[in-house]
């Protein structure tokens, strides 16, 4: 923490009624908090008030230390303050309904939640789409990369094709920052296909082997049965964790891509009946699997799954395929079939 520079008289970021005169770099040096002397004693004592969290989080993301979910609600209410006395003085951060009338507000909520979802986005198509545009650019120009992926989110979801140009210039900038999966997300709404494929495999090829695996998850939100052949050339050969599965499982997979990786053996296998488990709606799955609700194509019979389980114990009776096998036939009947079997 440091004294601001003479030259630094604008309003503080939390408060925004004081003049600056604090620089708080505690938890990022190159994305400092400009805010006045009162402001920075509560925001090192994890003590803002909720208004004074939501402008600082609006302009730096919540998932800073000083900021972090760890210390406040999503609505800005510091759950472990280190000071006595605690009190919001009735400083709320805005509600969705206040936040809407203006669209700068609105950003500013949005990227202040946790997750984002229907109503937020209902929110950000009020406006005219190029309205939106141009505060999302104007953000992510200004501002770090914890809110890139936010930003990205809202383009995904509020903007569509009309944010193409911008999503394509953010691709290296979320892949250094690894925000893959959410630039993923915004290249499959906004460019037209398979552009925004094309673009995230050519990036994911930059990866080394632990990064790779990090961030592959980003191709879940084209749906393609093409990302199914990059997982054919790209599986691991040994150590092959379930998230491989629930990729496939999200990207168009069909019962006839599934008999072929049985019949391939590992890694393949291992692949497949991991997917095969993934179409099992259970408690604590991937919210991605709610929103997107994936099925099983190409079942005429669920007597044909339950034969391809048969033939995975046959050519591999390890315990990891026994019990995923086991697994999958115990719940045959809740699997997710496109058929509706």
């Amino acid at each position: 923490m440091r004294a601001a520079g003479m030259n630094e008289d604008a309003q503080c970021e939390a408060c925004r009624n004081a003049a600056i005169s604090v620089i708080v770099d505690d938890d990022d040096p190159a994305d400092p908090y400009r805010v006045c002397e009162a402001c920075a004693a509560r925001l090192r004592h994890r003590a803002l008030r909720p208004l004074e969290w939501f402008n600082l989080a609006a302009v730096h993301g919540w998932t800073r230390y000083l900021l972090h979910d760890d210390f406040y609600d999503q609505d800005g209410e510091a759950t472990q303050p280190d000071t006595d006395g605690y009190s919001t003085d009735r400083l709320l951060a805005p509600t969705i309904s206040e936040a809407r009338a203006s669209l700068p507000r609105m950003v500013d909520f949005c990227v202040t939640r946790w997750w984002l979802d229907a109503p937020e986005f209902v929110a950000l198509r009020t406006f005219a789409p190029t309205d939106p545009l141009g505060e999302v650019a104007r953000r992510a120009a200004r501002g770090g990369d914890r809110l890139l992926g936010a930003l990205l989110t809202i383009a995904a979801n509020a903007l569509g094709p009309v944010a193409a140009e911008w999503v394509r210039a953010q691709r290296d900038r979320a892949l250094g920052g690894g925000l893959l999966f959410d630039w993923c997300e915004a290249a499959a709404r906004c460019l037209p296909a398979p552009e925004g494929l094309d673009l995230a495999i050519e990036a994911l090829g930059r990866l080394d082997t632990r990064a790779l695996a990090q961030a592959k998850g980003g191709l879940l939100w084209f749906r393609s049965a093409c990302v199914l052949d990059w997982i054919e050339t790209h599986a691991p050969g040994s150590n092959v964790t379930e998230d491989w599965g629930r990729l496939a499982a999200l990207s168009d997979l069909d019962l006839a891509r599934i008999r072929a990786w049985i019949a391939a053996g590992r890694p393949l296998s291992l692949v497949a009946l991991d997917a095969l488990a993934a179409f099992v709606p259970r408690a604590g799955q991937a919210p991605v699997f709610r929103r997107l609700d994936p099925a099983l194509r190409g079942v005429e019979d669920r007597g044909d799954i339950e034969d391809l389980l048969h033939l995975a114990r046959a050519n591999d009776p390890s315990p990891r395929v026994m019990r995923i096998a086991d697994y999958v036939s115990g719940h045959l009947g809740q699997v997710r079939i496109e058929s509706g079997l």
